[in-house]
């Protein structure tokens, strides 16, 4: 599940490289972005039951954009396994994308109760405050996230998530 966990991790960050709102957008026009593809393990079936393959199958629809369905996948998580962060996390990323923002707050909230030092739920629940106009909120998440970021070594995105909250702060 630690490969997962990773793969669930980049996948997010590389497909939520968007902001929710136009404005939030353009904070990162200028930021260079690159595609990662994540490296699911083959050993997940395709079984019902199976959260794995359901977490591989949300993650899927969210890359193609099929948000709804993504987010009924990620449900299903939460029927069989009802503190699933990842699950949380997913389902909160296809709410952004709906423009569902409050919905998306609360499921970033609830993955951080569960557990608290989740550089990418800080984030997502960042840009989703600033959607939700709590800049107050926005810049306290992205630097906790940044700060996150760095406790991983993952300096690039710390830097990024930086500037946002810098960009936040001035407008």
């Amino acid at each position: 599940m630690k490969g997962l966990k990773l793969a669930v991790a980049m996948i997010a960050l590389a497909t939520m490289t968007l902001t929710p709102k136009a404005e939030a957008k353009s904070l990162f026009q200028n930021q260079p972005t690159s595609t990662v593809t994540a490296q699911v393990p083959n050993s997940l079936t395709e079984n019902s039951n199976d959260t794995e393959a359901y977490l591989k199958r949300g993650i899927e629809l969210l890359e193609s954009k099929d948000y709804q369905g993504a987010i009924d996948e990620f449900n299903k998580i939460l029927e069989i396994e009802p503190k699933n962060i990842y699950a949380y996390l997913g389902r909160g990323a296809a709410k952004m994308y709906l423009e569902q923002y409050q919905a998306a707050k609360t499921d970033f909230d609830t993955a951080l109760e569960i557990t608290p030092d989740i550089s990418l739920a800080y984030y997502f629940r960042g840009f989703t405050n600033y959607a939700l106009k709590d800049k107050p909120a926005a810049i306290a998440d992205l630097r906790k996230a940044s700060t996150l970021f760095k406790q991983e070594n993952k300096l690039d995105l710390a830097q990024k998530v930086d500037s946002a909250a810098k960009e936040i702060e001035a407008s």
